[in-house]
């Protein structure tokens, strides 16, 4: 099985603007927010209750088997690193391809030039997701992710299993085209009803031609993140 470093790219942490997001802990929405950070920052930190903590490039890198989808990344670190890579792709979205919002089923797409290991980075918040090939953002596209009641993860993730159709067992058969596992539970990127707003019961659901597109971009390994 191939190991995977996910390490900071250094394009993720270059942001023109400070920015101030917080989260929930619990990331349902039910507790009070206690953990922050500044957007605008390259400090890699966070405050969680008050207290600012530092974390290295290590602290936010899965190394190791990834089979079966049980090593994942949810801790404070890895979950602030996906939300300033998920606010750096939405800056990145506006100035490459001019628009600050994509309609319901649509997506951006320019991969001309670009070469890399591929990334996917998913805002929740903005119900967003932008497509990397190396430093270079190459596409942006809407989705929709978990609906009330029901989990998106957020933190750091390896695809550890891709098919070009799924059909799922827990959810009447439904076809799941282009389908890229993230963890044990089920949770992944595939094609799907993408109404503009959060309505899945987990997964990150995603245009389907841009499903298509990011399919083919990535590998075993590829690293997903997916912020507040």
């Amino acid at each position: 099985m191939k190991t995977l470093a996910t390490m900071l790219a250094t394009a993720a942490l270059v942001l023109s603007t400070p920015a101030t997001a917080a989260f929930n802990s619990d990331n349902n929405g039910k507790d009070a927010v206690e953990i922050s950070y500044d957007a605008g920052s390259t400090a890699r930190t966070y405050t969680y209750n008050g207290v600012t903590y530092e974390y290295s490039a290590e602290d936010v890198s899965i190394v190791g088997d990834i089979a079966g989808g049980t090593n994942t990344l949810e801790t404070h670190a890895a979950r602030a690193e996906a939300a300033k890579q998920a606010e750096q792709g939405y800056r990145d979205m506006k100035a490459k391809f001019g628009v600050s919002d994509i309609a319901p089923n649509k997506y951006k797409w320019d991969a001309k030039g670009a070469s890399g290991e591929s990334r996917i980075v998913v805002s929740i918040a903005r119900q967003l997701a932008f497509a990397y090939v190396g430093d270079e953002l190459v596409g942006a596209a809407s989705v929709s992710t978990a609906r009330d009641g029901k989990l998106t993860p957020q933190g750091i993730f390896p695809v550890w299993m891709k098919k070009s159709m799924h059909y799922s067992k827990a959810y009447d058969n439904s076809p799941m085209p282009y389908t890229q596992f993230l963890d044990k539970y089920g949770i992944a990127l595939h094609a799907g009803p993408n109404p503009g707003y959060a309505a899945s019961a987990g997964c990150v659901r995603l245009p389907k031609q841009f499903a298509k597109n990011i399919y083919s971009t990535t590998d075993i390994g590829s690293t997903v993140l997916i912020g507040a």
